[in-house]
């Protein structure tokens, strides 16, 4: 029987709403409610896996079923810059956003690299070997990693890849991984 992960972003949050990175903040209820046809919608999973945060853990419960806290699948570390909003960024700090976007290899202060983040979900899909369907709620950034290693892609296409609230990405592992929509 072969793999079956369905990525699920967490539901909306203010920060999301805001364009800014986050804190370890809750879902926006009315997100949060939205949940339900998710959980309609999706076969019985074996389990979920979850990210550690606030979010992603108030997404999966409403989900319903068994949790696992999978520390690999936690938000990407944006270090000095959480809290902030791109807008303000651009406006402090512009050239140094443009190197972030525009660099997968460079890192905001105190935080981790695009490059890094793809590593260390590629090394998680690469020893993830348990057979059946899965849930794994987690982050818009966690998502894009897990497309870019499935497909093989360069983190240079990483920000080519828009993830939205309670979107579903289902990836497939039978001696290698697959997208499937």
């Amino acid at each position: 029987m072969p793999t079956r992960l369905s990525f699920i972003s967490h539901a909306r949050t203010e920060a999301q709403r805001l364009g800014r990175f986050a804190l370890d903040e809750p879902p926006e209820p009315k997100s949060l409610e939205k949940t339900a046809l998710i959980a309609s919608a999706l076969k019985k999973p074996v389990r979920i896996l979850c990210a550690p945060e606030a979010r992603t853990l108030q997404t999966a419960q409403a989900l319903g079923g068994e949790i696992e806290i999978i520390p690999e699948l936690e938000d990407y570390d944006a270090g000095d810059w959480k809290g902030h909003s791109l807008a303000d960024l651009q406006q402090n700090i512009p050239q140094t956003l443009a190197d972030w976007i525009n660099h997968p290899d460079q890192a905001p202060p105190g935080g981790e690299s695009v490059q890094a983040l793809c590593a260390r979900v590629a090394a998680w899909l690469d020893t993830f070997r348990e057979e059946g369907h899965f849930a794994v709620v987690t982050h818009p950034f966690v998502i894009r990693a897990a497309i870019l290693h499935a497909l093989k892609a360069s983190t240079a296409s990483f920000n080519l890849i828009d993830i939205e609230p309670l979107a579903v990405v289902d990836l497939r592992f039978n001696d290698r991984w697959r997208l499937r929509f």
